[in-house]
């Protein structure tokens, strides 16, 4: 049988929207059998926000006796989010059985054979695994909702609309994580112990978006809301990329093959695969390493993007949180002379301290953008020139020239550092990314092991010499200039 499989860049027709509502139709239908799922849901659903109502109102009256009203106040959102939370929750469990499940039960088979699209196919099964839970969490939210208005007056309809969104969203990333766990797993039980990967910084997530409702900080969450819909985009680009219906036919256990990663990765990283299985001289690796460079144009582009970002977040945090007047005299030129001479006098002795700090900061960004699809990369790239662009804006509040503070504390180590930084963060996105949008001739695990490879390459080869020179710079050098151009 021809697979019908289209490109996740082809438009997406009538008719293929047409296909995909059979297949949530079907799973829907299929998820209203079980009972074990439906009671739980409609338990959320209908009894929790009248549970929650009473904990609110209970609540409240307890802290008026302290005088202290506005702290209940402020906690009437945060159980609205944990009342449309609840019910999202079990759309894990739809979502994990939706491929493997049926595997397991030998009831994958004959959908598979049907003349759906994967990604017809993939897109129904989210989409199915999503609705309920979602109308779940919008009848529980609209239950809790009605009970605080006409018991106690009416909640601020922005944290609704945004607990409404964020609960859809989060809903949404739970389940496209999912089904990419599902469709590349070969038990349930393999795809249960995953689910703890999603849940966990779901949680996590849902403590922030808490703490910021309780301050009411609606501005942040709005932040979070387009973060949370980029990953999700990005979580269901990914499972678009990765399902195959020949591959989950065809797979029927996962082995670990540590020797072969090894192998593989050591070969791509010390040279030995394109060097005809002989180690290169120093020379050759460099010459292969500086080959990588052209692929890195992309994401150098992208944190090029995000430094520019960066510059104009400073400024804007500059014009609404600046310091303290008796700060800011500080920072004139004439207070800062005998400051600088201590300065200069104790970064001599730091080189190593900053050169290591800098590595740190770079497998940091490593690990955490490995668990973001790099997003943690671009923003841990971001911050030093966010940081820099504030200062600059400081000093210009102060009469200081800005162009001078840049051309003396900045320049002389970042000509250097700027280069290593975003060789290193360029090829940990490129590493990062590279699941989001795999190349069809390979698998994943070869395509990620070899893009890993790569940033070694390039984070060994290129940005540790770089990241050492610009320490001794910033330790010696800058110090130096900074005290001339202040007249020291």
């Amino acid at each position: 049988m021809t697979s019908l499989v289209t490109t996740p860049t082809a438009r997406f027709s009538r008719h293929d929207w047409e296909m995909v509502w059979v297949v949530v139709r079907r799973e829907v239908r299929d998820t209203l059998r079980d009972w074990r799922l439906v009671a739980p849901i409609l338990l959320l659903t209908l009894f929790f926000p009248w549970l929650m109502t009473i904990v609110s109102i209970w609540m409240v009256n307890l802290l008026e006796t302290y005088n202290t009203t506005v702290i209940g106040e402020r906690a009437l959102p945060i159980l609205l989010m944990v009342v449309g939370f609840f019910p999202t929750s079990f759309s894990l469990v739809i979502a994990l059985e939706a491929f493997v499940g049926e595997q397991e039960r030998k009831s994958l088979e004959p959908l598979l054979s049907t003349p759906l699209t994967d990604k017809q196919l993939y897109l129904g099964k989210m989409l199915a695994a999503v609705i309920p839970p979602v109308l779940g969490s919008y009848i529980g939210i609209f239950f809790y909702t009605m009970g605080i208005t006409l018991l106690m007056g009416p909640m601020a309809w922005e944290s609704v609309v945004l607990v409404i969104i964020i609960t859809t969203l989060q809903a949404t990333l739970m389940v496209g994580a999912s089904v990419v766990v599902s469709s590349q797993t070969t038990s349930v039980r393999a795809a249960n112990m995953l689910a703890s990967f999603i849940l966990v910084p779901v949680s996590i997530l849902l403590q922030f978006e808490a703490y910021l409702m309780a301050f009411e900080r609606y501005d942040s969450l709005w932040a979070v809301v387009v973060g949370v819909a980029a990953t999700t985009y990005l979580f269901i680009r990914m499972g678009i990329q990765l399902f195959s219906r020949e591959r989950l036919l065809g797979r029927n256990i996962d082995f670990l093959r540590l020797g072969w990663i090894w192998q593989f990765g050591w070969g791509r990283f010390s040279g030995r695969t394109a060097n005809d299985g002989r180690y290169p001289t120093v020379r050759q690796w460099y010459r292969q390493a500086w080959a990588l460079l052209p692929s890195l144009r992309l994401p150098a582009a992208v944190l090029m993007l995000g430094l520019v970002a960066a510059a104009v977040g400073g400024y804007y945090l500059t014009l609404q949180y600046p310091l303290p007047p008796d700060m800011l005299q500080d920072l004139r030129s004439t207070q800062m002379q005998d400051k600088l001479v201590i300065v200069r006098d104790t970064m001599r002795e730091l080189p190593l301290f900053i050169f290591s700090h800098n590595v740190r900061a770079m497998g940091l960004m490593a690990v955490l953008g490995t668990m973001t699809f790099g997003v943690a990369s671009v923003f841990i790239f971001m911050l030093p020139w966010g940081v820099i662009s504030f200062a600059t804006a400081q000093l210009a509040a102060v009469g200081e020239n800005p162009l001078l503070f840049l051309g003396a504390a900045v320049l002389p180590h970042a000509i250097v550092e700027l280069p290593a930084i975003l060789l290193i963060s360029a090829a940990a996105l490129r590493w990062q990314a590279i699941i989001i949008a795999p190349p069809t001739h390979r698998t994943v695990g070869e395509e990620w092991l070899e893009a890993g490879a790569d940033f070694l390459r390039i984070y060994v080869g290129f940005g540790l010499p770089l990241l050492f020179i610009a320490a001794v710079l910033e330790s010696f050098l800058t110090p130096t200039i900074i005290l001339w151009a202040y007249g020291g």
